[in-house]
């Protein structure tokens, strides 16, 4: 597919782009094509933002717009007069059945209304902690905990779990735990340490962003007046999902999963989650449990594989390529990029983050 010759109505129209916009499918791919071809950068943001404002109407949910100025911007493209009430066109197209023919007609419609100021398509539906609050408190009873020092806060919960809040940070949570799931409410930053139960999922909600786990160590971010909201995981895995309106339910399959060493960040703005790895990865196995930790004489590719495995971190590269490229090192308690950047130098060859993994790029070695 030649997206680099691709404009905003031919990006609404691919069905390849709309499911990485909606499920985040081929994030990888979408996120190298950006950093190629940074010209295109602005024309994709808008397709997104286009394909987001079809996704609610698909789904039913309101858009905020000015129903007259849409009507009048519609009859401009009719051929014959109108016949139909404009509020009855507008309330039947939330019911009508969405083909791939409508999806298209519907995304062009947006584009003209975006273009003649009808429709703002950088609104955004932020939710807050108090919103959250207080369609939770309509279920059950909440215990409120505020972090007023200048020093991390425990807070031990029934279950046995734990959370170090931040200072300025606060966190509610229901006197006893539902039968089937537990579940927080988060406003700053905290780090969380849950108790393993496959029976009792533990959820997070953080303005926009739900956080699902079984049993984990990670930290969240998310204060009601920044941009992003932030989860990085520590220890087990993670699944992190968003919600664009308050539905204490579990929509997980929307959503994407981390591991050790990873993190996503949601863009109140723009809508969107991205993998990506946390800023200074840390060793999830310690060295001392390979046999192997001194290399001499041997394939680099013997070394990304400890390196792979004692970070977490899945390490791509051309086994091919790199075949002829031998090295002699010893593996240190030191940084993920300091080793990178060392192996990298002596086989002459670079790497680049892209969706959480790292991607050698090489010519080989003669």
């Amino acid at each position: 597919m030649e997206y680099k010759h691709f404009q905003t109505e031919d990006f609404i129209k691919d069905e390849v782009f709309i499911r990485w916009v909606k499920y985040g499918e081929n994030e990888s791919f979408f996120q190298e094509f950006i950093l190629e071809n940074p010209h295109k950068k602005s024309c994709i943001e808008e397709a997104c933002g286009i394909v987001k404002l079809l996704v609610k109407a698909e789904s039913g949910e309101s858009i905020n717009i000015d129903q007259s100025s849409v009507w009048s911007h519609i009859s401009d493209k009719l051929e014959e007069p109108q016949t139909i009430p404009k509020t009855v066109f507008l309330s039947k197209v939330k019911h009508f059945k969405w083909t791939k023919t409508f999806w298209a007609a519907a995304a062009l419609l947006i584009i003209g209304l975006v273009s003649k100021g009808v429709l703002d398509n950088t609104q955004r539906e932020t939710i807050s902690y108090t919103e959250l609050l207080e369609v939770a408190e309509k279920q059950t009873k909440l215990i409120e905990k505020v972090n007023n020092s200048s020093e991390p806060l425990l807070v031990e919960l029934t279950d046995g779990s734990t959370i170090l809040l931040s200072p300025s940070a606060k966190v509610s949570y229901p006197t006893k735990f539902d039968e089937s799931k537990r579940q927080v409410f988060l406003s700053g930053e905290a780090f969380f340490d849950v108790i393993r139960n496959p029976r009792k999922p533990f959820f997070v909600y953080a303005n926009e962003v739900v956080t699902k786990v079984l049993g984990t160590s990670f930290t969240i971010k998310a204060e009601d007046d920044d941009n992003n909201v932030v989860v990085s995981v520590k220890t087990g895995r993670v699944s992190v999902f968003q919600q664009n309106k308050i539905d204490l339910i579990d929509p997980e399959e929307k959503g994407l999963i981390i591991t050790p060493n990873q993190q996503i960040v949601f863009s109140r703005k723009e809508e969107s989650l991205k993998k990506s790895l946390v800023n200074s990865p840390i060793l999830v196995q310690d060295l001392s449990f390979f046999k192997e930790r001194s290399f001499e004489d041997k394939p680099v590719t013997e070394v990304l594989k400890v390196v792979e495995e004692a970070y977490g971190v899945h390490i791509i590269y051309d086994a091919d390529q790199l075949s002829n490229c031998i090295i002699t090192t010893t593996l240190a308690d030191e940084s993920l990029y300091s080793k990178l950047d060392v192996l990298c130098k002596t086989i002459g060859a670079s790497y680049k983050v892209i969706d959480a993994q790292i991607v050698i790029q090489s010519g080989g070695c003669d």
